[in-house]
């Protein structure tokens, strides 16, 4: 069931603003090179030394119930106002490490485009300079996204719990590490707060004890309104494009990815952003969105339709992986099921 919840909105106006940026933010702390796309960055790799990373504690993590039960699918706005959120996840199992796709980063900074980023836990440990940069970055907003992209509707309490607060005390602590830079008294941290407070689930699905779970963590569960469909091989880049534009509304959260498995997500952002603009779209990040205007809310996760996601419950080991045969192409990534234009 879908529902509009107005109660919530005082909660969230004073959770999230808009930064005010001027010039190139990070230059306190690193070189263009830096910052730059670099080859074969955005591969997967399985198996590479670094690849499992252990869990941390989170027993001291405590924070207030969010003012949210469910999921965001979108948000309605005032009339007249055009604000649309594009979200990429960084995708990473357990055994892994995923992709950096530097060229859907630069895209973004190139353009000044606003955005949000959810991350999982694994992936912000196992790519701590490059996850520096986009928190540090006042453009990017950084939500978390589990430890390591298991399906939550099987996994068991405990497991369920850690899942979703391990990426919280890794976030805290890359935070900390950045501020504590001899470089960071030139960087305005303002735009990131001590702690993330926005979640998406893995492959979007979700339960009533994963999305009370969520609210419990002091988390706001986002999910979409619009699938790029870029996970799908055959997706071109004039595909997402067309496809985004054709689906767009005011308050739509469109979902991508960053980690590599996005094809040719990098290639469709600059003419996806420019198009975007033309119909007088304004890029916000999800939270600067759910400040303007009143959330629509689920009480359960889909892709695009209720249901349409329930091949996410093969039969999966006992913390949430899908078994030998049943693996799917790109099993780490979200939705590809994009609305053909």
């Amino acid at each position: 069931m879908i529902r509009t919840t107005a109660l919530a909105l005082l909660a969230l106006a004073g959770l999230f603003c808009a930064p005010a940026t001027a010039g190139e933010p990070l230059a306190a702390c690193w070189r263009a090179e830096d910052l730059a796309a670099r080859p074969g960055e955005a591969r997967a790799v399985k198996g590479a030394p670094g690849s499992t990373v252990a869990m941390p504690d989170t027993a001291a993590d405590t924070a207030a119930r969010a003012p949210i039960l469910g999921t965001v699918r979108r948000v309605e706005l005032p009339a007249g106002e055009k604000l649309v959120a594009l979200t990429f996840d960084l995708c990473e199992t357990a055994g892994e490490i995923a992709g950096y796709d530097g060229g859907v980063v630069e895209a973004l900074r190139a353009a000044d485009a606003r955005a949000t980023f959810f991350a999982g836990g694994h992936w912000m440990a196992t790519h701590p300079e490059r996850f520096a940069q986009l928190v540090a970055d006042p453009r990017f907003e950084i939500g978390t996204h589990s430890w390591s992209h298991r399906n939550l509707r099987k996994l068991a309490a405990d497991r369920l719990a850690g899942e979703i607060r391990a990426p919280l005390a890794t976030y805290a602590a890359a935070r900390e590490a950045l501020a504590a830079r001899q470089c960071a008294a030139g960087l305005d941290l303002g735009h990131a707060p001590q702690r993330p407070r926005l979640f998406r689930f893995p492959f979007g699905v979700c339960n009533p004890a994963a999305l009370e779970a969520v609210a419990e963590a002091g988390l706001v569960a986002v999910q979409w309104d619009v699938v790029s469909g870029d996970p799908a091989p055959g997706q071109s880049a004039d595909a997402i494009v067309r496809g985004v534009l054709a689906a767009v509304q005011p308050g739509s959260i469109v979902v991508a990815h960053a980690n590599g498995r996005g094809v040719h997500t990098a290639e469709a952002l600059p003419r996806l952003i420019e198009g975007l603009r033309k119909k007088g779209y304004r890029l916000v990040t999800v939270g600067e969105l759910l400040a303007a205007g009143t959330p629509v809310v689920a009480d359960t996760c889909y892709e695009l339709k209720p249901g349409d996601n329930a091949r996410y419950d093969k039969p999966a080991t006992a913390d949430g992986r899908p078994l030998a045969g049943d693996a799917r192409p790109g099993a780490a990534s979200e939705p590809t099921g994009a609305r053909k234009p």
